[in-house]
């Protein structure tokens, strides 16, 4: 097969796992190319995944804290886990926007660790610059046609030019660490490492999208290039998957698909186990992701057919679209959205709520999912 796998691992004990993982998961991509609900689904596979992040690193996050905290209606002070998990869903929606490749690029990658290096400020013509020594050359007046003496706002030139030159020295501040010793280790090298893993990144071109991923990931988790953020790595992963053409209309969401599988790493498994395993999560999570796409479209049907017989300028199609599309969703969140007041907020879901699930079961601060 030409196939760059070390000695050790055989080949046939992998041809079944990541056959069969392959095949759900392309299965699942282009169940995802036309279903009605594929945006909606993409939308909450970022908040599923972000708190995903937070359970691999042994942190608890509440999915319905996380959706007002990203529409900034806390209810309660943010929690310094709550914060990482807003932090790996900015992060997947940046690489999810961007193209396929560009979060394995060397500025991209820089981009997303935050090493990236401000730009120089390129000098922009002003004022004092420009119009003014075409003014001082003589120009005539457009009003009176008259000819402007050379050097008459020579003071206010002068001014320009020296307000001008500071801004344009302004560079954006460089994001600073601790260097005390205390939180991070003074030996770490993040530049070292991330070289390292760049390099086995591109030992697996020769690779199929999913080993590659799986490998690449593998070493992720092995050389721990960043000391914070190590919730990157699978992130970088699914969009291999995405640049290689495996996944076309999503970016998987591994840190979820490594929740439901029942395997857990610990320090004495051997590289192929590790693989196998990583293919046994993909085929999990692919099969769970399309019981989800199932149920986000018959609920989509449901809810439409509350919308049947409305005025034209009706807001209902927009809440039902919010519904899907937001995992949890409140009275003041719909009425930020929809922008409308509350009260008529309150009355749309309630119409729609024998489709919805409420959450909380109070009188206030209540919330409802899409069953």
């Amino acid at each position: 097969m030409g196939l760059d796998l070390p000695a050790s691992v055989s080949y046939e004990r992998l041809q079944a796992p990541f056959e069969s993982a392959s095949d759900a998961l392309a299965r699942f991509d282009e169940r995802l190319r036309s279903s009605p609900v594929a945006e909606a689904f993409a939308l909450r596979a970022h908040f599923n995944d972000a708190c995903a992040a937070l359970w691999r690193a042994g942190e608890f996050v509440q999915l319905e804290d996380l959706v007002l905290h990203d529409a900034g209606m806390d209810v309660r002070t943010p929690t310094h886990e709550l914060v990482r998990a807003h932090a790996v869903l900015l992060t997947r929606r940046r690489i999810a926007d961007r193209e396929p490749a560009w979060a394995l690029t060397t500025e991209g990658l820089a981009n997303l660790r935050g090493a990236g290096r401000p730009h120089d400020a390129v000098s922009e013509p002003t004022i004092g610059s420009g119009a003014m020594d075409e003014v001082a050359d003589g120009e005539l007046d457009d009003e009176d046609g008259e000819t402007i003496i050379t050097g008459e706002f020579a003071e206010i030139d002068e001014l320009l030019a020296r307000t001008s030159r500071p801004i344009e020295r302004i560079q954006p501040a460089p994001l600073k660490r601790d260097d005390s010793g205390l939180v991070y280790d003074e030996d770490w090298d993040d530049e070292a490492r991330v070289a390292e893993w760049r390099q086995r990144l591109g030992g697996t071109q020769n690779l199929p999208p999913l080993m590659a991923a799986s490998i690449a990931l593998d070493a992720w988790e092995e050389i721990e290039p960043l000391q914070r953020s190590a919730w990157l790595g699978p992130l970088l992963a699914a969009a291999l998957l995405r640049s290689r053409g495996k996944t076309r209309h999503c970016l998987t969401a591994l840190h979820s698909g490594f929740r439901q599988a029942k395997y857990r790493r610990v320090g004495r498994d051997d590289f192929e186990s590790r693989l196998i395993a990583f293919a046994c999560a993909i085929e999990t999570m692919a099969k769970a992701d399309s019981k989800e796409l199932d149920r986000l479209t018959l609920a989509r049907e449901l809810l439409l057919r509350k919308c049947k017989g409305r005025r034209t300028n009706s807001r209902m199609p927009q809440l039902v679209d919010l519904c899907l599309a937001s995992p949890v969703v409140t009275v003041p969140l719909a009425a930020k959205e929809l922008r409308v007041s509350q009260q008529a907020a309150t009355q749309m879901i309630d119409e729609l709520s024998s489709n919805l699930r409420e959450l909380t079961g109070r009188g206030r601060y209540r919330a409802w999912a899409v069953m």
